[in-house]
């Protein structure tokens, strides 16, 4: 245990904006709860005594970086290596699951649901803690708990949602089972740390499954996707985020949203770039945290697993997957598959890896490295990070399109519930409009200068030739 107390957690951590959400804090016992939704669509943990002492739990709080708890996790394995972006890896791979419909039925190439699958078949695990729907009313998703394929495959696909895990470990505690966790980047990591803190957890939860993120989102991007096609927030009872279209590229995917609308029970499929602030660098409804995160791809889990964003795979609609092993018990599971040519892998460069979340990589590391300097100027605290604060290391254009990412961050949660309170939609989309309009007017500007130096190095080579 740390010499911090709560209150020091609520005045950096939660009075700033960094709290994730993820339950890490209440199931070490260090606070009364989590409380419900927020205004903002987000999870805040409840308090009794800001003076009692707080464990090293909190992901954003904590001093201990992923490069340490990746060293202090896997540096001991024969055969480990060590990439700067990736963290630890045995093998790095990209391609997708042959075996019956796992490809089909998740977001990319099936792998997650195949792998505990796998070690639920093999007696390594007796259950996964993920996320799947709630089947609630108030909120659409939440960690819950499968012990076999049937359920697995509830909490297959990608969930741009708000989650906190304090109720299911809850249960976790009181069973003598082994789990294996699913989680995004800050929550792998706050389960790890937990571990380290609480042996009854660390008993308990003996893999961990991460998957590589873009940021978290709030309740509200959920029912602004669904309130633009006519289902009022209230109104929705379930979204797919990626529903994958038969054919044409896999970046082109589709969003289906279930609910009420006009009265009538009703279920709308239409593609992703048909919806009003889709847009992933526009970061509607982002957690502040998510800002200030430096881990793409899950560099604490065992194995992680992500999209193959990378032009000789994207066409595919089908979806495939990069892979990242960092655990012997996975990799060996893994070399199983591909001899019972269960999987359809092949060994991908780690920098192939880097590239294929060129966009996650850039936003956590040059563009936070200027956002951490702005911080710096006014004083303010910071969770601790590997990235060093530098004001100079991005041109002056994409200084103003990061500080304008921003504000759009932070004015879709303002401007959501002022549509809330007038009951209009085009209320939100009015507020937004100002700050879009030069967003997409700089970022039109910074792409054409890319491409444009892109062309003039391949004439350049050509040239040389």
């Amino acid at each position: 245990m740390n010499m911090h107390s709560y209150r020091d957690l609520k005045e950096k951590v939660i009075d700033n904006g960094y709290c994730i959400g993820c339950g890490a804090c209440v199931s070490a016992g260090d606070v009364k709860g989590m409380n419900k939704l927020d205004s903002y669509g987000m999870y805040k943990p409840s308090f009794d005594e800001l003076d009692s002492p707080v464990s090293d739990v909190c992901p954003f709080f904590t001093s201990r970086t992923e490069s340490q708890l990746g060293e202090m996790l896997f540096s001991g394995f024969d055969n480990i290596r060590r990439n700067e972006f990736i963290g630890y890896y045995l093998e790095t791979y990209v391609g997708y699951v042959r075996e019956d419909d796992f490809r089909k039925y998740g977001s990319s190439g099936g792998f997650v649901t195949w792998i505990l699958s796998r070690l639920l078949e093999a007696g390594l695990i007796d259950a996964v803690i993920h996320v799947k729907p709630s089947g609630k009313k108030d909120i659409l998703f939440e960690y819950g708990i499968s012990s076999n394929l049937e359920e697995l495959r509830k909490g297959a696909k990608s969930r741009y949602y708000p989650v906190e895990f304090s109720e299911v470990l809850d249960k976790v505690r009181k069973s003598k089972k082994k789990y294996a966790f699913v989680g995004v980047p800050c929550f792998v990591k706050a389960m790890r740390l937990l571990c380290l803190n609480d042996k009854e957890i660390a008993d308990r939860v003996t893999l961990t499954v991460g998957l590589v993120c873009g940021h978290l989102k709030s309740s509200r991007f959920s029912e602004m996707l669904a309130w633009q096609k006519g289902v009022k927030p209230e109104d929705l009872r379930g979204i797919d985020f990626r529903w994958k279209y038969p054919s044409g590229p896999a970046s082109e995917y589709g969003i289906e949203i279930s609910g009420e609308k006009n009265g009538e029970m009703v279920t709308i499929t239409e593609k992703a770039s048909d919806f009003y602030g889709y847009n992933w660098g526009y970061g509607f409804f982002k957690y502040k945290a998510c800002d200030y995160c430096d881990d793409v791809v899950s560099e604490t889990a065992d194995v992680s697993v992500g999209d193959a964003w990378l032009p000789q795979y994207v066409s595919d609609s089908s979806g495939t997957n990069v892979i990242i092993v960092r655990s012997p018990v996975i990799k060996k599971i893994i070399d199983q598959g591909i001899k019972e040519k269960a999987l359809k892998l092949d060994v991908l460069d780690p920098e192939e890896i880097v590239k294929s979340q060129g966009g996650g990589f850039r936003h956590r590391r040059e563009l936070l490295a200027y956002r951490l300097a702005l911080l710096e100027m006014e004083g303010k605290w910071y969770p601790p990070k590997r990235v060093e604060a530098n004001p100079n290391g991005i041109s002056k254009r994409y200084k103003k399109i990061t500080v304008l990412r921003m504000q759009l961050r932070e004015k879709s949660h303002i401007a959501f519930e002022k549509a809330l309170r007038a009951d209009d939609f085009e209320v939100f989309k009015t507020e937004m409009k100002p700050l879009l309009h030069e967003y997409d007017r700089l970022y039109r500007k910074s792409l054409a200068s890319r491409v444009l130096s892109k062309a003039k190095r391949t004439l350049k080579k050509l040239i040389k030739r």
